[in-house]
Formats: C-alpha cells, structure tokens, sequence
C-alpha cells in the first residue's frame, strides 16, 4: 500500500512541477513585451514595478514599497525620486505617520500605469486560442492556487 502512495506522491509531484515550468515558460515568453512597455514610457525596469505598485486607495509608505519590491530604503527613495521628476508620483506625509512618507500617483502616473497593466495583462496568443469552457477552468484553477492579497495583486487590481 505504501509504495502505491509513494508512486501516487511522486507523480502528483512530476505534474505539479511540469505544469509550474509550463506556466513560469509563459511568463518569461512574455517579458520583453513588458520591457518594451517601460521602455515606450522612458522607465526601467525597477521603476515600472515600483508605478505599477502604487495605488490610490493605499498609497504605499516608502519603507513599504523597499520591502515589497526587495529592496532597501535608499533604493526605494532613489525609485520615488525618479517618479517625482517625471511627474508620475508625489510624495506626501502618512495620513497614519506624519513622520513616513507615502507615494501617491498624479494623473499622469495613473495614465502610465493603467498602460503598463494592460501591457502586463496582455495574454499570450495561446490563451487566446483556448475554448471559453477551458479558460474559465485555468481561471477557476488560478484563482484557487495563487493567494488574495499576494504579492502580485499590483497586476490584477
């Protein structure tokens, strides 16, 4: 009995990781599409995450943003920085800690942004082949492994 366990373990294993480096395949087919996106907006890519990041009904603290994006403080001021000369962001002092400073999106940051997501929700052509019966099944399956409030609810909010 137990080795039909074993094998069964082993297998659902064998499947879970062909099907991770299929989907990790397709983001990866995807990323010079969102290179070039930043690019067209004269952003890196560091700053393009950090635009995308930002939201008006919880504007990130700079501290929050530097943990998010695994960066430390000083490269997170650099980031907002560049998004303050653009005129895409503004700092301004926490509604919860004067002494913390919140990034908040201009009009213009929120024009950019809204063209960087959908660069970034742009499916591949081979989703787009798919029945509707079979996206709402990889939806439904998406949606049950991939975590609310992750860390990428930047790309879907």
């Amino acid at each position: 009995m137990g080795d039909v366990a074993t094998r069964r373990k082993e297998e659902t294993r064998r499947l879970a990781e062909e099907a991770w480096s299929r989907l990790a395949a397709l983001f990866w087919q995807r990323r010079p599409g969102w290179l070039a996106a930043g690019a067209a907006e004269g952003l890196t890519p560091p700053h393009a995450i950090a635009l995308m990041r930002l939201r008006d009904d919880a504007p990130p603290l700079l501290g929050d943003l530097a943990r998010g994006m695994h960066c430390d403080a000083s490269y997170a001021t650099a980031l907002a920085d560049r998004l303050e000369e653009r005129g895409l962001a503004t700092r301004r002092p926490s509604t919860q800690d004067r002494r913390a400073k919140e990034l908040v999106l201009t009009d213009a940051g929120r024009a950019v942004q809204a063209r960087l997501r959908a660069a970034f929700r742009r499916p591949p052509d081979a989703l787009l082949e798919l029945s509707e019966d079979e996206l709402r099944t990889l939806l439904e399956i998406a949606r049950r492994v991939s975590p609310e409030g992750g860390p990428a609810d930047w790309l879907v909010s």
